[in-house]
This record gives structure tokens, C-alpha cells and sequence, in this order.
């Protein structure tokens, strides 16, 4: 074992956020409290972790309401689930040292105490620090690796390929276009809502053509875009709006479900019945979902295969940055509410 580091300059108390009522319908920050705790100790094998950011994701509703198989069971008074990035403080295991910037699950807290032979905490050493430790949320974590194995693993995306995307704007579909374009894609085109989105998409995003899912026309455009189908469509949202992809798709077409961010405010008996999925045998095509922790061993090579974009300027990162635990709910709000742009994240300390 190795002696636990200790920083004379630690605070003694820490701020963390507990689930206080379980959501029905959308998220309020009345489901949430801010507590103070006192600062942990590492046992044996564990790490204390300074939180830099947490991350937010549209599956934190299903935590709140214990509705994975993946997660531990979520109850009233726990800390809030959510993955962050931050530097070792103390360490008692030797594969951590002071210093190391890692990935984790850290819940929503200031500092966390992680066990180092806990496969649960699923920690990832971050390799490629010259790069803003942000990018540890987003493009060198699991939304950079999402929407890696969705376009080039799943999506199987080949020159020339025409491309669409819906959800465009999140964190996410904000990586995509750069990702499809660096896998010589054709044409790509983001679906967003509002024009501010859309304009974020073409200027910022990589996108060669942005369409706004809240205009009537956007069928109309859709087939405008789109004169011989669609090759691939990489899919955050789902509902109805899968279904006009789907009467859309050209021969051999690849769908990739990410998400379905329509619907995980609804009841199930109000989810979308399906007209078009009959067009998957009729096109010969392939519709696939993922779960990207299912790719861990990969990690690495996503990691640096986006990392290397990046400094080519292939890649660029949109992060929505709050500042301040407190920022919290309001920032998993924000999510739902389709107000971020890029991936969304709160930095709790410098």
C-alpha cells in the first residue's frame, strides 16, 4: 500500500448534491439539494480526486428514477450520479499517482472518493492532457467516443456517403460532421431547432447544411437535401422524426440509434408507433443501437484518434461551460430544454 499523500491545504468540507424527490415528468431543481459533507479520507486501494467538470447526459433521468440496468440503484439522500474529470490529490493505490488527470464517475460533488480496483467507477487515465482538460467531457470522453463508433464503426461511413444527423447541435451530433467529414463523407447535413442552432451548425460544427425540425417545411427540405436518400443516418432523437428518415433511406443504408431525446419525457404509451420500419428489409438496410461501454477497450485508441483531429484542426470542440457546482440541476434542465449547444458541462474548480 501506498502512503496516502496528504495536502495541508485541503478543505476539511466539501459540496455535493443529493436526489431529493424522484422526477415524474421533467426535471426541476426541487428534485435536488446542495449539502455539505465532510472531506473523505482514501482507505486502502482508493483515490481521493479533486472534481474539475462534470459532465451532464439526457440518461441522468433514468438514474433519478432507477430505470438502468447499468447504473447503481439511485436513493433518496445519495449523491446524484454523473461522470467528471478531475486530478488526483491522495492516492493509495499504485496506479494512480498526484497528479493524474482521470475520468470517472464521480457523482455530483467537489471531491470524490473512487476505489481504484472498482471496475464500477470505470476510471480512464487521461493521456493527452496538453489538450484543455474539458475535452475530457466531451470530444476525449464518451461524446467524442460515441460519435466515433456510431459514424465510423456502426454507420460504417465511406467516401462519398450522404450523411444526416439529427439532434445535431448536442453533445453529441456536435462531433459528428467533423467525424464524417475526417471519414471522407460526401454531404453532411445536421437537423437542429431554431435558426441560431442551425447557423451553429454550418459556422461551427462542420455541417454543409443545417435544416430546423421545427419549420414545416422540413420534410419538404429533407428531400431537397436529400434527391436520391439517405446512406446513413446517425439518430439522437427518435419518435417521429425517425420515422420520416426512415421512408428517406437509400439502398444498404446504415441507421445508427443513439438516443431518442423525443421521448424520455414521456410515458411510453405515448411514444411514436412506427409507419416506416418496414423500409429497413424493403432497402436491404441495417439499423443498429450501441452502448459505448461496451467499447472500453478501445478507449485508448478513440482517445487518441480524436486527439490527433484536434491538433490537425479536423475536429473542433463546442462545449456549453457553466461555472459552479450549484449550476447543477439547472445545467441537466438546460439539456432537456434543447438550450445547450455542444456538450454540455460544469466546471467546479479550476
Amino acid at each position: 500500500m501506498h502512503e496516502a499523500h496528504i495536502q495541508s491545504n485541503l478543505p476539511h468540507s466539501m459540496q455535493q448534491w443529493v436526489l431529493r424527490e424522484r422526477p415524474v415528468h421533467q426535471v426541476e431543481e426541487r428534485h435536488f439539494e446542495l449539502l455539505e459533507a465532510p472531506l473523505p479520507v482514501p482507505g486502502d486501494g482508493q483515490v481521493l480526486v479533486k472534481v474539475l467538470f462534470l459532465g451532464l447526459a439526457p440518461v441522468m433521468l433514468r438514474y433519478m428514477r432507477n430505470e438502468t440496468s447499468f447504473e447503481r440503484p439511485l436513493a433518496l439522500g445519495d449523491v446524484m450520479h454523473g461522470r467528471g474529470v478531475g486530478r488526483v490529490i491522495q492516492s493509495n493505490h499504485p496506479g494512480y499517482q498526484i497528479g493524474d488527470i482521470i475520468q470517472a464517475k464521480m457523482g455530483w460533488r467537489e471531491y470524490a472518493l473512487i476505489d481504484g480496483n472498482d471496475p464500477y467507477y470505470l476510471i480512464y487515465k487521461m493521456n493527452h492532457t496538453d489538450l484543455p482538460l474539458s475535452h475530457g467531457i466531451s470530444s476525449l470522453a464518451m461524446s467524442g467516443f460515441t460519435a466515433l463508433i456510431g459514424m465510423r464503426d456502426i454507420g460504417l461511413v465511406k467516401s462519398g456517403d450522404r450523411v444526416l444527423v439529427s439532434g445535431a447541435a448536442g453533445g453529441v451530433g456536435s462531433q459528428c460532421a467533423f467525424i464524417a467529414k475526417a471519414l471522407d463523407a460526401g454531404k453532411v447535413v445536421g437537423l437542429a431547432g431554431g435558426p441560431e442552432k442551425c447557423n451553429y451548425l454550418v459556422t461551427k460544427m462542420g455541417y454543409d447544411m443545417a435544416i430546423d425540425y421545427k419549420q414545416e417545411s422540413m420534410l419538404a427540405e429533407l428531400d431537397r437535401q436529400f434527391p436520391d436518400g439517405i446512406d446513413v443516418f446517425f439518430d439522437n432523437v427518435g419518435g417521429k422524426l425517425l420515422d420520416d428518415v426512415l421512408a428517406r433511406i437509400r439502398r444498404k443504408a446504415r441507421i445508427v440509434i443513439c438516443g431518442r431525446i423525443s421521448e424520455y419525457l414521456l410515458d411510453p404509451s405515448q411514444y411514436h408507433a412506427y409507419k416506416n420500419i418496414h423500409r429497413i428489409g424493403l432497402q436491404d438496410a441495417k439499423m443498429e443501437a450501441f452502448f459505448v461501454y461496451d467499447y472500453t477497450a478501445h478507449f485508448k485508441e478513440y482517445e487518441t484518434t480524436l486527439a490527433q483531429w484536434i491538433r490537425q484542426g479536423r475536429l473542433h470542440t463546442s462545449e456549453h461551460i457553466l461555472q459552479g457546482i450549484e449550476q447543477m440541476p439547472r445545467a441537466l434542465m438546460n439539456l432537456y430544454e434543447g438550450v445547450n449547444v455542444g456538450v454540455m458541462m460544469v466546471q467546479v474548480a479550476e
